[in-house]
């Protein structure tokens, strides 16, 4: 067991994970915000499922995971702030 945990990676490479699909968004948002208006956010979500994409081809697994958690808080934060943009834009 001890070996299979060293192979998957450490919980560093997990919090990695997160703070990099975290930073590849805020970096996305706030520097192309401006620049391409709403459609920044998409490319920011691409940039992340392609580093998910690549970091389980090179075996990194805890890495990959974290991309997927950080996608994850992502994506949700994402669909609640459009949401409360249409409710908010409809009245």
């Amino acid at each position: 067991m001890v070996q299979n945990q060293m192979n998957d990676g450490s919980l560093k490479d997990l919090w990695i994970g997160i703070g990099i699909s975290i930073g590849i968004y805020a970096l996305t948002f706030f520097l192309l915000l401006g620049l391409m208006g709403i459609f920044s956010i998409f490319f920011g979500i691409i940039a992340i499922i392609v580093l998910i994409v690549i970091s389980f081809l090179k075996g990194k697994k805890r890495l990959g995971q974290g991309l997927l958690i950080g996608f994850a808080i992502v994506f949700l934060l994402t669909a609640a702030c459009f949401g409360i943009l249409i409710v908010t834009l409809s009245h």
